[in-house]
């Protein structure tokens, strides 16, 4: 799982940042900080989000198509603009 990634998942579960962050139990603040990268996805962090995903009940097939978005994203001028999800 990489950081890159989360804005999408949470967008895909229609959560917004203090809903995602309460599923991963830190705050949104601290949410807000790895998915800007001013904080890195260390395995703590990586840690607390694997026990969104078990909680949200986010399957491997829809984690993979959400890496494959964001990858394709990056081969896009600009990515992905989230806003428009």
């Amino acid at each position: 799982m990489k950081s890159d990634m989360l804005p999408l998942l949470r967008s895909c579960r229609g959560l917004n940042q203090a809903e995602m962050a309460f599923y991963m139990g830190v705050p949104q603040a601290r949410l807000s900080d790895i998915e800007t990268g001013r904080v890195e996805l260390s395995k703590h962090y990586e840690n607390k989000l694997w026990l969104a995903i078990q909680r949200l009940q986010v399957s491997s097939n829809e984690l993979q198509s959400i890496a494959e978005l964001v990858q394709n994203a990056k081969k896009l001028k600009g990515g992905i603009d989230y806003g428009k999800l």
